[in-house]
């Protein structure tokens, strides 16, 4: 019988939707889709930043993996802004990382001590 808190703890819901995520990506970018290039960078990005999140399990990498994709959400609006051809890509990936982003923060909490 094992005791409570041994051995590694499960990912937490965000780490799986990231890696599921990513690979949905990969699959776009294999397939060859509009986006193609965008689609197996974002997939290897996010399939890396959930590995290392899950390998870390700290509230600082989630804080870490949450300002990413704030800085991935910015990124996204000249995108949006800029290329008509590419504004559809841009605002989902916007959404994306905003619902990440908050999902992150949600797993940090507000970084009280659990007893």
């Amino acid at each position: 019988m094992s005791r409570r808190g041994s051995g590694p703890a499960a990912p937490s819901l965000v780490e799986v939707a990231r890696a599921g995520l990513g690979l949905w990506h990969l699959s776009r970018a294999l397939r060859g889709r509009e986006q193609a290039v965008l689609h197996g960078v974002l997939g290897v990005r996010q399939l890396a930043q959930a590995l290392l999140v899950r390998r870390s399990g700290t509230g600082n990498a989630h804080t870490l993996s949450a300002v990413v994709d704030a800085l991935h959400g910015v990124t996204m609006v000249p995108l949006a802004v800029a290329d008509p051809h590419r504004r559809r890509f841009a605002v989902d990936q916007l959404w994306i990382a905003t619902v990440l982003a908050v999902a992150e923060a949600a797993a940090v909490g507000r970084g009280q001590r659990r007893r």
